[in-house]
């Protein structure tokens, strides 16, 4: 029991006795690293301050002054997870209120206002009375309303820009749709010329009787007398000439009958003529 005792005692004494070096050598890096930051060699000074922060991961001040060479860097995102640290690990509210408000200019770098607003707010709650983070305060609210507002103003374009885009597209498929009724209205319009030309053609075929009509007998048939020496002269026209303007529409039949009535008569006149010159004949005898 007691070499126990001793022998945690001693264990004891020397956990304690590494954390007081480290602390010194995170000390020491401390001191470099200002040393760098007032020569404005930033690079340094980071470097220095990491080899603190390494030595010591509990060190308010290392992590305090990484955050603010890596803010002189121009790197706020990195310095806002250091700033952020060494508030967590605080323990006055001095230091606290440091860090939130080195942490709140960083948002405002990033231009991300809603989180510099928190910062600034932590800020104050830690140290009431700090005018410089009442006015950052003030200016990042500021700047978070002209925000939103442009986002508004720009959701409202953009819905405009789609509203407009549909209504052009509506417009094209409309002029489209009417250029093609116009397109097939055209066509119907032709196909019924057409049609309406077919049937006119049918039509005066059908009134013409479907065939030329052929003219009447123009006389140049010979008699059919049976005297044994006839001597007729050329007959008579036939009267053809009538039958052209014949009715229009007759029907073969009726057409083939007025052809026989105009041969039977021309038979006999001829008949008539022949009897006349046998008469005439027998005279001169």
């Amino acid at each position: 029991m007691i070499y126990f005792f001793k022998h945690y005692g001693f264990l004891v004494a020397f956990v304690l006795s590494t954390i007081a070096f480290a602390q010194s050598k995170a000390k020491d890096y401390i001191i470099e690293g200002n040393n760098y930051y007032e020569d404005g060699k930033f690079d340094n000074a980071e470097y220095a301050y990491k080899r603190a922060a390494l030595e010591d991961p509990t060190s308010v001040k290392a992590n305090y002054n990484l955050g603010n060479a890596l803010y002189k860097q121009k790197r706020y995102k990195e310095s806002i997870s250091h700033y952020n640290r060494s508030a967590e690990i605080a323990t006055s509210k001095t230091d606290k209120h440091s860090a939130f408000h080195n942490a709140g200019n960083a948002y405002l770098e990033e231009q991300d206002y809603g989180k510099a607003v928190e910062s600034f707010k932590n800020a104050l709650r830690n140290d009431p009375y700090d005018e410089s983070t009442r006015y950052n305060l003030a200016y990042a609210k500021k700047m978070l309303e002209k925000q939103k507002q442009k986002d508004q103003n720009q959701s409202k374009d953009s819905s405009n820009k789609e509203e407009q885009k549909k209504d052009k597209n509506d417009q094209q498929k409309q002029d489209q749709q009417k250029d093609q009724n116009q397109e097939n209205q055209e066509q119907n319009n032709n196909q019924n010329d057409q049609n309406q030309e077919n049937q006119a053609d049918k039509n005066q075929r059908e009134k013409d009787g479907g065939n030329p009509k052929s003219g009447g007998q123009n006389g140049n048939q010979k008699g059919d007398g049976n005297q044994q020496n006839p001597q007729i002269s050329q007959g008579s026209k036939g009267k053809g000439d009538e039958q052209e303007n014949a009715p229009v529409g007759l029907g073969e039949g009726m057409l083939k009958a007025l052809q026989e009535q105009e041969m039977r008569t021309q038979r006999r006149i001829i008949q008539q003529k022949a009897d006349k010159q046998r008469t005439n004949t027998s005279k001169d005898w």
